[in-house]
């Protein structure tokens, strides 16, 4: 029997070399046990570094993510030949005559043992590559039309480019505006590298781009190299960061397997994110009477004349009880005109978000809350730490409005309404009162 988990989140995955974006997806699929996987933002083969994977109900927030985030790349950039894949693992279309004369003199000499005279030649070079470089590179930052590459995943009237260059098939590609917002040049090294199993030594920048989506850096190294008069091709290349997600909080697959081996999932990240501001209320929400359809009457009121979506935030697993079933409950919340809801389940990576990075985080980053409106008994964060207080105080920073609800006392008594009460009632067979506390 096939084990499958319940599992809902997101990855900050560290890819390695020589994987495509898919073999990761289907390896994580395997180690999870999960049906239902995605990523955002492909990473070639040869690149490594962040690919965020979306796991179970997270893949809702796939399309969002992959509209807003701007993404880090470090790069070479590789001096004096260019590659009909616009990457050092192509073939060599153009060598530079000048960058590249020195190598055949070179070879009469050991790589490690440059002469004076040499040395001074090279530092001569790098000089006269970085002076163009920056001479223009301003032409590059904000918009600029790039054409994507003919060995891309790029689809033209439903063929993926790679697929017919591979067929020896050049067709003709509409350029696309793409952002750069910052190129920074680290260095340039005159090192060893290695092109199609051969040694050899080539001029070689570092470079860290701050870029929107759809941007190729090895068309954005081709472009550059066009720009200077210098053939060029991109090197090695490395995501450090997409959207907010960093390198530094990344796992490689085999670490992933490690912790899993140990029951360990407390890498997946909560993922909720969406485009639409929201009013929105959480809770355990277990019975949902008089006390909690106040708060969500007045979360659907706020919500419309906000012109926002009501989302109720269920906090636990949405469970059956005696008194209602989890299928009564979401039927209840769409009756009352909740537009969406969500099961925040207390598993072990959840229970431990303090309050500050549940409201912070959660509701106000990924949820985009408007107005938060609950009762005045609400706790959340690790161990329940948080409470209406520090809810305000927290949205407050972020100018989100909390509305705090009183509780509603039973009729003709002091007492709160409350689940635990309801269902105690409905133990001793007080049917009649629990149908009026439930609103029936």
């Amino acid at each position: 029997m096939k084990i499958k988990n319940d599992i809902d989140g997101l990855i900050i995955l560290d890819k390695e070399k020589n994987m495509t974006s898919n073999d990761c997806l289907m390896m994580l699929k395997k180690v999870l046990h999960v049906d239902k996987i995605g990523h955002i933002g492909t990473l070639d083969p040869n690149a490594t570094g962040v690919l965020i994977c979306l796991v179970g109900r997270a893949t809702k927030s796939q399309e969002h993510l992959m509209r807003t985030g701007d993404k880090v790349y470090s790069a070479e950039i590789v001096f004096g030949i260019s590659t009909d894949t616009e990457d050092i693992t192509g073939n060599i279309i153009n060598i530079s005559d000048d960058l590249n004369e020195k190598i055949n003199t070179l070879k009469k000499e050991s790589f490690n043992k440059e002469n004076q005279e040499s040395r001074s030649i090279i530092d001569e070079k790098i000089v006269n590559i970085k002076n163009k470089f920056y001479n223009v590179i301003d032409r590059f930052i904000g918009e600029y039309e790039q054409v994507p590459p003919m060995y891309s995943a790029k689809k033209i009237e439903g063929k993926k480019l790679v697929d017919l260059a591979r067929k020896g098939k050049i067709v003709e590609r509409k350029p696309s505006k793409v952002r750069i917002n910052n190129i920074a040049l680290n260095d340039i090294k005159y090192e060893c590298k290695s092109i199609k199993g051969m040694n050899t030594k080539l001029y070689v920048g570092r470079i860290i781009v701050n870029c929107g989506k759809g941007t190729y850096i090895r068309t954005l190294c081709k472009d550059i190299g066009d720009a200077m008069g210098i053939p060029t091709c991109m090197g090695e290349l490395r995501r450090t960061r997409v959207f907010n997600f960093d390198i530094k909080d990344s796992i490689k697959i085999n670490e992933i397997k490690e912790k899993v081996e140990k029951n360990d999932y407390s890498f997946i990240k909560p993922c909720y994110y969406r485009d639409d501001n929201t009013v929105l209320t959480f809770g355990k929400f277990e019975t949902l009477h008089l006390g909690h359809m106040k708060i969500i009457e007045n979360v659907v009121k706020y919500a419309r004349e906000g012109q926002c979506k009501s989302v109720a935030m269920i906090v636990g697993d949405n469970v059956d009880n005696q008194v209602l079933t989890k299928e009564q409950r979401i039927s209840k919340f769409k009756y009352l005109g909740i537009d969406d809801i969500i099961n925040f389940k207390l598993n072990e990576i959840n229970k431990k978000i303090s309050p500050e990075d549940f409201v912070k985080n959660i509701l106000i980053n990924q949820l985009k809350a408007k107005i938060i409106i609950v009762g005045s008994d609400c706790s959340f964060g690790y161990k329940g730490m948080g409470d209406a207080r520090l809810l305000k105080n927290l949205c407050k920073e972020s100018n989100v409005d909390v509305i705090v609800v009183d509780k509603l006392k039973i009729m003709g008594t002091n007492d709160d309404i409350s689940s635990t009460f309801i269902k105690s009632e409905y133990d001793k067979g007080n049917k009649e009162l629990v149908a009026k506390l439930l609103g029936k």
